[in-house]
């Protein structure tokens, strides 16, 4: 059974009058008649497109039940292909999601009210082929699709990539099939957040394959609390981001000097620890000023935060006399400060023009005046930091060096397929990454095991296939985190 076939069955059931009549016959029950015996129970608050909707999926899901174990249909009461048994999936329904408050996945999504990134095991209701279009030499594109899923709850299209079409195209993606998918975009006409039943036609789902996988046909629906593990034999190169691997890591440090010639910015590596700090003693050698300005960088950066501080307490100054002089009575209105203030504000620059501004506003402006000065203190005290650092910058600029570090990585588990890959991991800003306490920055010992997560596919062109000791390439992204795993035996 097709779930778009599911609106034009229906089922014998008791009609409504059956108990002033008991000998009345049995009924046809449909969608609209769900609808409204619905309504005749008391569930004001559904809808004939909330019926119609839920009717699908529960006729769907029954009809699979039955063809699992189709022993339970010859009995009345362990059967579930039958009107009572969808009539308590629609109370069920009704009292979890409209009257407790339980929204679904998918509804969560559209409503912009969960994050569309979030691990799912979500299922195939249907593949919908797109209209082929005419190249400019007449021929046709290649067919393209997209799926239709569900959560069990409601249904939404789903965008999918190369890599996707081709499991469609090989059969290994079709009706029925649940997919665990993260990292999935929410693609939408509106901005504004959509009630799921209206908004079919005006948002999907944008998948990528080397953050899905097929999930067992058990796997309970809905959001998921781990991220899905990728393993090598399952990524591809155009596959986009990969959420998550267990990996077993080994490699030494190396370095990326970036430097400009003329006005383009090329890199020279990669460079092992002991070729950087030649390069370093070199570079300081060649450029004897700015190592000398560096040598004195903690004496400027003392000067600086002496200024900064010594500007603060003048104007510390100059608010606790204005306090003074607008007095306890000052009470802030809530129309907010004259627009005068800000010019009277700009006036406190010089310490000469400051002191007549001072002597001459009124009460009311010194105590706005106050206000504003506190208000501004706090937000450079937030930025001092910062301010500083950029100065340094231009003082003595510094060295514009990227640590990175290439690991062979092995698959610390594998699924069906056997773990032929290895793969050539580039982290890039190695030396932020700390596995254990008491161990240099940046430093993976051989044999351990990590989960690395939000990693990106690289030289594409030198990806090999799946034969014994076949290499891919992948690198670290900015939301890449890293997490040790307690060493145990590689799953086969």
């Amino acid at each position: 059974m097709h779930p778009s076939l599911a609106p034009y069955y229906s089922f014998f059931g008791p009609a409504l009058d059956k108990s002033r009549d008991p000998f009345a016959q049995d009924v046809q029950i449909g969608p609209s008649a769900a609808f409204e015996r619905l309504q005749t129970a008391g569930c004001t608050l559904a809808t004939q497109e909330w019926v119609d909707n839920h009717w699908s999926l529960i006729l769907w899901k029954l009809a699979g039940l039955a063809y699992l174990q189709p022993e339970r249909e010859w009995y009345d009461d362990q059967k579930r292909w039958c009107w009572d048994e969808v009539y308590r999936q629609l109370l069920y329904r009704y009292e979890r999601e409209l009257n407790q408050g339980v929204r679904p996945p998918l509804r969560m999504i559209a409503t912009q009210d969960a994050p569309s990134v979030s691990p799912m095991v979500l299922c195939i209701s249907d593949i919908l082929w797109l209209p082929q279009r005419s190249q400019l030499d007449g021929k046709l594109n290649d067919r393209v699709a997209e799926l239709e899923v569900t959560d069990g709850w409601y249904k939404i299209r789903a965008q999918i990539d190369a890599p996707l079409m081709r499991a469609i195209n090989k059969g290994k993606l079709k009706v029925g099939r649940k997919i665990a998918v993260v990292n999935a975009k929410l693609d939408s006409e509106r901005k504004d957040p959509q009630e799921i039943l209206e908004a079919y036609g005006s948002i999907k789902l944008v998948l990528s394959g080397n953050s899905s996988h097929l999930a067992p046909w058990h796997a309970k629906l809905g959001f998921q609390t781990d991220l899905p593990i990728a393993t090598m034999s399952s990524l591809t190169r155009d596959g986009g981001m990969i959420a998550a691997m267990d990996l077993v890591i080994a490699f030494p440090i190396a370095y990326f000097e970036f430097v400009y010639e003329g006005d383009k910015k090329v890199n020279n590596g990669p460079l092992n620890e002991q070729e950087e700090s030649r390069l370093c003693d070199q570079w300081q050698v060649k450029h004897p000023n700015i190592f000398i300005a560096q040598r004195k960088r903690e004496h400027e950066h003392s000067k600086l935060r002496e200024n900064l501080e010594k500007t603060f307490r003048r104007y510390a100054g100059y608010a606790e006399r204005l306090e003074r002089k607008a007095g306890s009575n000052f009470r802030p209105s809530e129309a907010g400060p004259p627009d005068r203030i800000d010019d009277l504000y700009d006036q406190l620059e010089e310490p000469e023009d400051a002191v007549s501004v001072i002597s001459r506003v009124s009460s009311s402006d010194a105590g706005w005046l106050a206000m504003r000065i506190r208000h501004q203190m706090e937000k450079q005290q937030e930025t001092m930091s910062e301010e500083i650092d950029k100065e340094l910058n231009d003082i003595c600029p510094p060295r514009d060096v990227r640590s990175f570090r290439v690991l062979v990585v092995k698959d610390a588990r594998s699924g069906r397929k056997p773990a032929n890959r290895e793969a050539q991991l580039t982290v890039w800003d190695v030396l932020n990454v700390h596995l254990a306490e008491g161990r240099r920055a940046g430093s993976f010992q051989v044999g351990e095991c990590c989960r690395v997560t939000h990693l990106q596919p690289t030289q594409p062109s030198a990806w090999m296939d799946s034969s014994p000791g076949a290499q891919i390439f992948m690198s670290t992204t900015r939301n890449t985190r890293w997490t040790k795993l307690r060493p145990t035996r590689r799953e086969t």
